[in-house]
């Protein structure tokens, strides 16, 4: 009885703490200045002349990384470089199970983002439309945990979430978000702000960006940003936020890269908002013709001298410090990142996990106890 009064006690508190929340006001741009805060809008808001604003490209896979997937991003994406000399940025938002952590501090010593994407990645539908505060933490806040231990990678280098399917429980979602300490969300899709798009933005006032997949943040989360799924077009002008949820587009590489290309000029010949080029790197094995597209945009987009391809936290730098074209790094010196502990000889540890066999590769000296989950991220 008395562990249920705790219980009880507990959940009441947790709501209570969302349901204070208070609305979030329009933005007003006299209060609302870079680089802390941004309205949701259409410009940059950063006063240089838009041929002069460098054309960000934003990389991002979601779910996880594995030998298989290592393989396209070593054969597309490696020793690539941005007009300024330094290497190009991707992100990566990371599931836990099937991960291979040893792949993931290579990636993070290449230069890769590693964000996150939960631990149990749960096809139940009202999981995350109904999530709490609590179990939100767990999901995210366990997977830093994981990804920190595993993977080798400094808990302050994981500063963004995506959430599986794209499924956001509203406020209670941002509020955990910004207990946990997160700089930005990229899970929130729009159709209408396509022509011109939204540019990324902070959450400290009432955003103007269309909410597609219900619920949607309503309050005030002072110091957590929005990079918004502005969605692309398949050949059948029917929206999609993901490039691999695209269904009408065309069969041959060359064909689908052309399509990329075009998605990419109205970005590029416009407003020059951040391009998103997110997917899950699981469509590339549907069809060799999708990879053969891949990198043929991505040697399009290597040929254009004022387009850089970044990670999501240097586009926030960025949009908080803006430089123009003309500067000799616009994006500021190139990062040279040394782990807080070597990645040894890969140990790889078998379990069964909810009924089935399942194995993780890490960079720890030993294997856990237990397959690592929610709850116990590490293992005990």
């Amino acid at each position: 009885m008395g562990r249920l009064r705790v219980a009880v006690v507990t959940l009441c508190v947790l709501l209570a703490r969302v349901q204070s929340l208070k609305l979030a006001d329009p933005c007003n741009e006299a209060t609302c200045k870079l680089p802390e805060c941004k309205c949701s809008g259409t410009d940059s808001n950063s006063k240089i002349p838009i041929d002069k604003i460098p054309q960000i490209v934003l990389l991002t896979f979601d779910d996880a990384v594995n030998y298989l997937t290592y393989d396209y991003f070593q054969d597309a994406l490696f020793d690539l470089k941005n007009p300024d000399g330094c290497p190009i940025g991707v992100t990566h938002f990371l599931s836990h199970e099937y991960t291979d952590y040893t792949k993931v501090h290579d990636l993070w010593k290449r230069g890769h983002e590693i964000a996150l994407h939960s631990v149990s990645h749960s096809a139940v539908y009202n999981y995350w439309r109904n999530i709490d505060v609590k179990t939100f933490s767990s999901e995210f806040g366990d997977m830093r945990k994981i990804v920190n231990y595993f993977a080798k990678i400094p808990s302050s280098e994981l500063r963004g979430v995506r959430l599986p399917f794209l499924q956001t429980s509203g406020n209670v979602s941002f509020q955990a978000m910004k207990e946990l300490g997160l700089l930005y969300d990229s899970s929130l899709p729009s159709i209408h702000f396509v022509n011109p798009p939204l540019w990324p933005y902070s959450l400290d006032y009432q955003s103007i960006q269309d909410c597609v997949i219900e619920p949607c943040p309503t309050a005030s989360f002072p110091g957590v940003w929005e990079i918004p799924m502005t969605v692309w077009e398949d050949q059948n002008n029917i929206p999609c936020s993901m490039v691999d949820s695209c269904l009408n587009i065309p069969e041959t590489g060359s064909g689908v890269a052309q399509w990329m290309i075009q998605q990419f000029e109205k970005y590029y010949k416009g407003s020059r908002a951040p391009f998103p080029v997110f997917m899950h790197a699981s469509w590339f094995s549907k069809n060799e013709e999708y990879f053969k597209a891949y990198k043929l945009f991505i040697k399009h987009l290597q040929s254009l001298p004022d387009v850089y391809l970044v990670n999501m936290n240097k586009a926030i730098e960025w949009i908080k410090n803006p430089k123009p074209l003309t500067a000799a790094k616009p994006f500021g010196n190139c990062e040279v990142r040394k782990p807080e502990a070597p990645c040894p000889t890969p140990l790889s540890c078998g379990y069964y996990n909810q009924g089935s066999e399942i194995w993780m590769t890490s960079c720890a000296s030993k294997c856990p106890a237990n397959f690592p989950w929610l709850g116990n991220p590490l293992g005990n």
